[in-house]
């Protein structure tokens, strides 16, 4: 019995490092080219437009088609030069608002930081159940489970653009699947890290985040221009990004002042008090959360 125990145990890690190793593997080993529809001259979801000369002209711009991991390997865009024309809509490519509702309401709906970390998405007030749809014509390159995301969608598009649809109760769709915009793809809900039910919507280019606010209008649920013109602007948040990343922070104990926990991180309790917004007198809590740097 032991010895039976034992060797499904050693079978369950095997299947564990296999799909780890599938995961950071994949990138550079999976690639997926599918033939052109519509008379669209484009390598559907592989292929991307740029050429410096101003012509049209497709090549291939990400490295792989993925199915484990969430996100495409991130390029930094921080020191982007020039400007990246993205065709938005074109030829039989068209644009469907990725659900009927309204964004949510709260400063923290949207792109941008919230807290002491960065949101990369836009939030829709949905009800459970509420249809969401492919915002444009591409191929779902994940449609699974994750912590955080709960039940989600990943759909590579033909101009570029990945956009993710979050926290959905249900998928109707599986990965390699073609969608046209406007279609189906799963029901929203409150899965995963969510405080109710709610559509997380995310737009990248080459796994870097892009306000989605860039693109849409989300009063008339329409494109703001037929063609995104990517440039350093839509990166600005990079900067709040790595300042958010470069802070230390302190989980209060019992016992914890304000002036021990300063002089443990080598500041002062009014520095301490500024990045927190509280008072330097202010009562602090066991299991408080204080920036210290």
């Amino acid at each position: 019995m032991i010895k039976l125990k034992i060797s499904l145990i050693i079978l369950l890690c095997v299947v564990r490092i296999s799909v780890f190793a599938q995961a950071i593997f994949c990138e550079e080993t999976q690639r997926v080219f599918l033939s052109e529809s519509l008379n669209d001259s484009i390598n559907f979801a592989n292929n991307f437009w740029e050429s410096d000369e101003g012509d049209i002209d497709f090549f291939a711009r990400y490295t792989s088609f993925c199915f484990y991991n969430t996100h495409y390997r991130r390029t930094d865009f921080s020191n982007k030069e020039g400007i990246t024309p993205i065709p938005l809509i074109w030829g039989v490519q068209r644009f469907a608002h990725p659900c009927n509702c309204r964004p949510s309401a709260g400063a923290t709906a949207g792109f941008g930081r919230r807290g002491w970390r960065m949101h990369f998405g836009q939030d829709f007030s949905c009800r459970t159940g509420d249809p969401i749809f492919s915002a444009f014509d591409g191929v779902v390159r994940i449609a699974r489970r994750s912590t955080t995301y709960g039940l989600f969608v990943v759909i590579r598009h033909h101009n570029g653009l990945e956009t993710y649809y979050a926290h959905l109760s249900r998928l109707l769709v599986r990965p390699g699947q073609q969608v046209r915009a406007g279609e189906l793809i799963g029901l929203c809900g409150n899965t995963g890290r969510s405080r109710g039910s709610h559509l997380h919507f995310e737009v990248r280019y080459l796994g870097a985040p892009i306000d989605p606010a860039h693109i849409i209008d989300f009063r008339t649920h329409e494109l703001r221009n037929p063609v995104l013109y990517l440039s350093e602007y839509h990166f600005r948040y990079i900067e709040i990004e790595r300042e958010l990343n470069r802070a230390v922070f302190h989980t209060v104990r019992s016992g914890d002042t304000l002036s021990a926990i300063a002089r443990r991180y080598g500041t002062t309790v009014n520095n301490i008090a500024r990045m927190n917004n509280i008072r330097p007198n202010a009562i602090i809590r066991p299991g408080q959360r204080l920036r210290v740097r």
